[in-house]
């Protein structure tokens, strides 16, 4: 929640764009799945509710894809960016087949980086990167910009964990092509 509350600050301090942060929660809270509704555009946004039909659509954890229907929530030609260990026939076995989508590894990522399971920035840096919502050089100072007022107080090594969190999820996001094989499912 915390990254997507700066990402939406970002669009909304940084672009003509309105924005709404909207928080949906299930019952165990600590530990539980949250989606977070991110909406921004030309128009005033004069009211809170889920966005159902989203034109980009980050699932953080792999196992959701089972348990949750998440890419029906993707508009027609929407991005879908699903962080997961999967490659290739494994990935094949494992996902839909209707989205143009992304994966990132952020996990292995964060644990590489010592941030532990924290792999929020490097999921948020991958948004920046894919949605065009800013340019992404823009993006990349507006978060390095926000990691600094949070963490200052930690110090430099909590700083250049998070800075290098910013550019590993520039860097690691790889657009899956459909196969083939895919098309006829």
């Amino acid at each position: 929640v915390g990254a997507n509350k700066n990402t939406i600050k970002i669009i909304g301090d940084h672009t003509d764009k309105y924005v709404q942060a909207y928080f949906e929660y299930d019952g165990k809270k600590s530990g539980g799945v949250t989606k977070s509704h991110l909406r921004f555009g030309k128009e005033s946004i004069r009211s809170a509710y889920y966005v159902t039909q989203a034109d980009f659509v980050a699932c953080h954890k792999q196992s959701y894809i089972h348990s949750y229907d998440i890419v029906h929530e993707v508009k027609p030609g929407g991005t879908f960016l699903l962080n997961t260990l999967w490659k290739g026939e494994e990935l094949e076995r494992n996902l839909p087949n209707h989205v143009k989508f992304y994966t990132i590894d952020a996990v292995s990522i964060a644990q590489e980086l010592g941030l532990g399971n924290r792999t929020n920035t490097v999921l948020q840096a991958a948004f920046f990167k894919l949605s065009g919502v800013l340019p992404v050089d823009e993006a990349v100072q507006y978060m390095k910009d926000a990691i600094t007022h949070s963490y200052f107080k930690k110090g430099d090594k909590v700083l250049n964990m998070n800075y290098a969190a910013v550019d590993r999820g520039l860097q690691s996001v790889e657009e899956i092509r459909v196969p083939d094989s895919w098309k006829g499912l």
